[in-house]
């Protein structure tokens, strides 16, 4: 209930424990926000999230999921509205559930260029009953575990995930297309697009809002560190492709004046200096190949370093935590020997 409060700019209650979630004063970030359910109509958001929340009986219990959408900013306000509820419109078809879409403006602080939407599903199918009212159904197939996906003939649900990635993706390149815009974006990771570029975390709401304001966060100081890598690693590369230009440049000049010699140079000569051109070639080859080799090899060594950095805070997380432990265990056991000598 916080949640569709928040993204829809709402003020809900939640009727289990009576908490309200007052949220009207971010109306104004609210650029668009629609519900759709199976079989079309409309639909109170209090009612959909309330059900949501009283057909599931454990207490953690998954009530909704999120999908977070970088909205592209060549398009208009209207077209991406329509996109974010495009999107929507086919997960209500391929799973049977209810979408709440809420697309938001940039922040005043941030990038201008953010618009984003929040589309939010129900984990249970729904079904509206003869009086018009909302029904709870099964398990949508995404929220089902691997094995009961297995049994019913279906792949591993991080698969299900990269298939709705790329359906983003596909619904969001024509619209771009639509639109008369060359940009496009692509789901898949750098690393299957044979980018040579980490990519840095998500910082969400919060951790954007302690680093405006000064303070550090593991987020955000990962985040530092992968750029500083990023571009040590583009300087490297740059370097090695500079090198082999001028390489070649040079090569290209000799070859030239080889060329214009050989109008002068009696066929003897012609075929002595044909040899050595190819020798020319032979170790221009040979230049490239090892420039490649040596962009390799810093590559490897950086993503080593940043290797044994996450080894090291993670085993310092992981100390701080047996120390928290140790301690507390401590406590415990000077209470209990104070009571027996009691």
């Amino acid at each position: 209930m916080a949640a569709a409060a928040y993204r829809s700019g709402e003020d809900l209650t939640n009727e289990i424990d009576g908490r309200e979630h007052k949220y009207s004063p971010r109306q104004s970030s609210v650029a668009h926000k629609a519900i759709f359910v199976p079989g079309g109509g409309s639909v109170d958001r209090s009612d959909l999230w309330n059900g949501a929340e009283t057909s599931e009986k454990r207490k953690d219990a998954r009530t909704g999921r999120e999908w977070v959408l970088a909205l592209p900013h060549e398009l208009t306000s209207d077209q991406r509205a329509e996109l974010a509820d495009s999107f929507a419109r086919e997960l209500v078809e391929r799973y049977g559930v209810a979408v709440d879409v809420a697309v938001h403006l940039p922040g005043e602080e941030g990038d201008d260029r953010n618009h984003h939407a929040h589309v939010m599903t129900t984990t249970r199918t729904i079904e509206r009953g003869a009086d018009g009212t909302l029904t709870f159904g099964d398990k949508s197939t995404i929220e089902l575990s691997d094995k009961k996906r297995a049994s019913m003939g279906l792949g591993k649900a991080a698969d299900e995930v990269t298939e709705v990635r790329q359906l983003w993706a596909t619904l969001a390149n024509v619209a771009l297309e639509r639109a008369g815009q060359e940009a496009r974006i692509d789901h898949r990771t750098n690393e299957v697009q044979g980018l040579d570029r980490v990519p840095e975390r998500h910082m969400g709401a919060n951790v954007v809002a302690l680093e405006r304001k000064g303070h550090e966060t593991p987020t955000g100081n990962h985040n530092r560190r992968i750029r500083a890598e990023n571009a040590q690693r583009a300087e490297v590369i740059d370097f090695a492709r500079a090198k082999l230009e001028q390489v070649v440049k040079v090569m290209r000049d000799g070859f030239e004046k080889v060329a214009q010699a050989f109008d002068r140079i009696t066929p003897p000569v012609q075929k002595k200096a044909e040899k050595a051109a190819n020798k020319w070639a032979a170790f221009a080859k040979g230049l490239k190949a090892g420039a490649a080799k040596n962009a390799e090899a810093e590559r490897k060594r950086l993503a080593e370093e940043r290797q044994r950095a996450e080894a090291a805070e993670k085993e310092r997380a992981e100390q701080k935590a047996r120390d928290a432990k140790a301690y507390q265990e401590m406590l415990q056991a000077r209470a209990q020997r104070r009571g027996r000598k009691r």
